[in-house]
Parts: structure tokens; C-alpha cells; sequence
């Protein structure tokens, strides 16, 4: 008998009556993640950081409660706590929805639903998701990571702290692939110095080095320049022409320094730069998570409203006779001289 024979009709009726029974029966069970898994999976995304803001929040205060058996069946992601945030928190009702803020520092905890989890990252965040030592965004234009970039560490008393990632490109790349990989990324940026991105000449000056930085003054433009030495990727420490330093808000003194050395700054604006790790977390979830509703909101801060000031104390407190003025205090005594 040949190994490719065709199945005789005894085999045959003996498949068929199964079929039906097995096409028929139910699939596995759809299970959400908890809140303990869903919270861990986030946290992994961002390092610890001694001066960041505390990873849980706002927690539900319920003694049955237990975030390793809280379903999450929906996941807001914004920058602040906005109308639109709080709005999206009440349109969950069951489960609570897992919240989380880039920049928590308004939040209205009297507006967080019952039950309801708000998690939150701002120096992790700003290290790893925005113009800093982002692989992520680093791989997306086309840049070596790992081992073969250069990290910039260390910043405002934080030796450990990420501020940047210089690489050096995969494949070769001029200024005009260079900033349409940039635009893809962030949809706009804020302004472009060193190059005119209408110039088609500009546009097709080769790019050896990026460096995204989340920090833009003389002294990060220097060791930029001095990565790139250190690893031949620019002949002279002095000469950036092929550099695009690529960070959020434009600063006079980095600008004029990063000019001196001919480097290419695009400045995409710090909003951009959060917007931009919010999208690829909600992504991140979505990819994990199927399952899961995850909405993201992309609004401005709401105005703060002015504080209020404080009282004067010493105005509420009756003054004694002793610290009057000498006609005062015989007028309050009803003394009257002559």
C-alpha cells in the first residue's frame, strides 16, 4: 500500500460521524487578565527610580479587595488627568477600569470611581518613553541599540539616570529619510535647525549618528559629540555635520553649542515626546492584552486653578491691649485726657 493512498470508506465512516460533535464544541474559556498581572506587565517597561512618583497611585481602600484577582477588562492611558480621562473612568462600571498617568500630580482622587486603580510613571517614563535612552523609538528609525549604542547617563545628581541613546544607522540614511522617519513617528515637529527640510540638497546631506536626548543644554551636546568620536563614527569631535540631535524643547544654550558643531537638531516638543510613549503603551497593551479594552486620551492639562492664600493667623487673633498704639488703646479704655 503507498504511503500517499487515499483513505478507504471504513476509515472514512469512522472519522465522519465526529465531525460534527468536535467542530461544535465550545472554545477555551476567555480570561481577562488581573490587576496584579496587568500592573507587572506595565512595570517592566520602566526603571525604578528613587525620585519618581509611587508606581500604585491610587489604590481601591476595601479589605476584600485583592489586585491579584481583580479582573481588568479595560486600561486608560493618558498624559494628565483630564474631563476626558475621568469621563472614560465612569464608562467602565464593571470592572473598574486600570488607569495610568504620565503626570498624575492633579488628579482628583474624589473623581476616581469606587474600585478603580490608577498607576503612574514620570521620571521612568521620561527616561525610556520619550527622547531619552528609547530603544523602542531607536529600532523604529532604523538605529543600532543595545550594546551598540551609547548610553548618556547621568543627570541633574542622578548618576544612574538615562538621558540619551546615540547610535549609528543600519543601513545609510540621509536627512531626508532621516526626517520622514521622524515626522512618521511624532506626526509634526515644533522646528528644524541646521537644514532646511525644503531644500532638496539639505535633504540629501548623509546622517551617520542620531542621538535622542531628553536633556538639551552645552554639556549633553559636548558628550554627544564625544560618543560619536569614541566610536569613529565622526572623524572630528568638533565637526557633528552628520549628527541629527533629535529632543523635545528647543534651549538657546544647547541650540548655540549643538550650531557650533554643525549638528542637525530637530525639536519635536515635549508634549509630542509624551504623546508618543502613551501610543506605544497602549500598543504594548493591546499586543499583550487582546482581550482588553484599552483607550487612550490625548487632551491638554486642565488650567490649575489659583491657590488659595492662606489665612493670616495673626489677623484672627484678638490683639491685646499691650500691642496697640498708645491713642488706640486709650480710646478702646474710654480714658480721656485733657
Amino acid at each position: 500500500m503507498s504511503l500517499h493512498a487515499e483513505p478507504t470508506s471504513s476509515a472514512a465512516s469512522m472519522v465522519t460521524p465526529f465531525l460534527p460533535t468536535l467542530i461544535s464544541q465550545p472554545g477555551p474559556p476567555r480570561i481577562l487578565p488581573t490587576v496584579l498581572q496587568t500592573s507587572q506587565y506595565l512595570a517592566s517597561f520602566f526603571p525604578q527610580r528613587a525620585r519618581d512618583v509611587p508606581w500604585l497611585y491610587h489604590e481601591p481602600r476595601n479589605a476584600r479587595y485583592s489586585p491579584a484577582t481583580a479582573p481588568v477588562a479595560r486600561v486608560l492611558c493618558s498624559i494628565t488627568p483630564t474631563a476626558g480621562v475621568y469621563t472614560a473612568m465612569h464608562a467602565a462600571r464593571t470592572p473598574p477600569p486600570l488607569v495610568f498617568l504620565h503626570r498624575p500630580f492633579t488628579l482628583d482622587r474624589k473623581r476616581v470611581p469606587r474600585g478603580a486603580n490608577v498607576l503612574s510613571s514620570h521620571v521612568g517614563f521620561d527616561e525610556v518613553l520619550t527622547t531619552g535612552w528609547n530603544e523602542a523609538l531607536a529600532q523604529r528609525l532604523d538605529l543600532y541599540t543595545g550594546e551598540d549604542a551609547v548610553c548618556i547617563q547621568g543627570y541633574k545628581g542622578d548618576p544612574d539616570r538615562r538621558i540619551g541613546l546615540v547610535a549609528a544607522f543600519r543601513t545609510p540614511a540621509n536627512l531626508g529619510a532621516v526626517s520622514d522617519r521622524i515626522k512618521r513617528e511624532f506626526g509634526q515637529w515644533d522646528a528644524v535647525y541646521g537644514a532646511d527640510i525644503e531644500s532638496e540638497t539639505d535633504m540629501a546631506q548623509p546622517v551617520t549618528v542620531v542621538a535622542i536626548m531628553n536633556a538639551f543644554h552645552p554639556e549633553e551636546v559636548q558628550r554627544v559629540a564625544e560618543a560619536a568620536f569614541s566610536k569613529g563614527w565622526i572623524s572630528d569631535v568638533n565637526d557633528g555635520n552628520s549628527i541629527v540631535y533629535l529632543t523635545g524643547q528647543a534651549r538657546e544654550p544647547g541650540l548655540l553649542a549643538a550650531q557650533e558643531k554643525k549638528m542637525k537638531v530637530f525639536c519635536v516638543g515635549h508634549r509630542s515626546c509624551e504623546e508618543w510613549g502613551i501610543r506605544f503603551i497602549a500598543s504594548e497593551l493591546r499586543r499583550e492584552f487582546p482581550l482588553v479594552d484599552v483607550c487612550e486620551v490625548y487632551e491638554d492639562e486642565e488650567p490649575r486653578e489659583p491657590r488659595k492664600p492662606k489665612p493670616d493667623l495673626k489677623r484672627n487673633v484678638p490683639s491685646s491691649s499691650a500691642n496697640l498704639p498708645e491713642q488706640k488703646r486709650r480710646q478702646e479704655s474710654n480714658i480721656v485726657t485733657i
